[in-house]
């Protein structure tokens, strides 16, 4: 009987063991998918601030659809998606930079996302709204198309003029209209044309088609352009260190929740003409000393 009791407890401490043993098989799996996973994130790690990039593309492909409804309320949305995309724009480059992933394809794969948020996105909701009420002519293709056209235009050569002067880039003024403040501004405008929408502001902005052209080809020409605009952040940082930074952002982010898009179009549109505004006295200073130097 002893020997039968005996026998039971040497199996139940080999059941034990079998047991701890195939629980640390099983912890040392689970160990290794973790450590597979974590690597992967490591060497892959460039996807992250892809992803946002392609974010960014995907709301220019969604302002793209939603504009093709036609209605005032889509065209709004669509002028929204425009705005988010700038968002996601914003953040990509930041991202790779503090993942120390910075590479020649993010920069390409950038511009394609953009030549669509900002390229041909806004091109199509301004057709929408406004240049698809001119006289077509009898034809397929009508006058509002070629308007429409000019300023995609623009933005792809913007994009690809950037792009190959992005090594001699001094980090602290644009060439030009930045595409994503051009976009943003052609895109708002839709939005501004609904009273109280995602705003505190019960007012709608109305500008007849031949204005709206007027803004519509002078953004697009000044993508193209060689009037210097700043880069806002950097310049308050420079001039004010991080806590003046901080302080900005605080202030734009309360903005935006009050006044929302009238307060991102009426910033661009104060953005856009001070920066023709200083280009125009630079240029006439330069002219002024060449006459006085003469």
């Amino acid at each position: 009987m002893a020997t039968g009791r005996s026998e039971r407890n040497s199996e139940r401490k080999a059941q034990r063991r079998i047991a701890r043993s195939e629980k640390r098989a099983a912890r040392g799996g689970s160990g290794k998918t973790r450590r597979a996973i974590g690597d992967f994130i490591i060497h892959k790690r460039s996807i992250v601030p892809n992803m946002i990039t392609m974010s960014n593309m995907t709301m220019g492909f969604f302002a793209i659809i939603m504009a093709s409804r036609g209605d005032k309320w889509s065209l709004a949305v669509a002028g929204i998606m425009i705005f988010l995309g700038t968002v996601f724009d914003a953040l990509d480059g930041a991202v790779a930079r503090a993942m120390h992933v910075a590479s020649p394809v993010g920069v390409q794969l950038d511009s394609l996302a953009d030549g669509i948020a900002y390229g041909i996105a806004p091109a199509v909701i301004a057709y929408q709204a406004y240049l698809a009420e001119l006289p077509s002519g009898g034809s397929f293709i009508d006058f509002g198309m070629f308007i429409a056209l000019i300023y995609p235009i623009c933005a792809i050569y913007r994009l690809a003029r950037f792009n190959v002067g992005a090594e001699e880039d001094d980090h602290r003024r644009f060439k030009g209209l930045p595409s994503p403040a051009a976009g943003v501004i052609i895109a708002s405008i839709p939005v501004l044309m609904i009273p109280d929408f995602l705003s505190v502001l019960k007012v709608t902005l109305v500008i007849p088609w031949q204005g709206f052209i007027a803004i519509y080809v002078v953004v697009s020409l000044l993508m193209v352009s060689h009037v210097d605009y700043s880069k806002i952040l950097p310049d308050i940082h420079r001039l004010g260190g991080k806590p003046m930074l901080i302080l900005t952002l605080i202030l734009g982010i309360l903005c935006l929740g009050l006044l929302s898009v009238w307060m991102v179009f009426g910033f661009l549109a104060v953005y856009t003409t001070v920066g023709m505004a200083l280009y125009a006295i630079k240029i006439f200073r330069r002219r002024k000393e060449a006459a006085t130097g003469a």
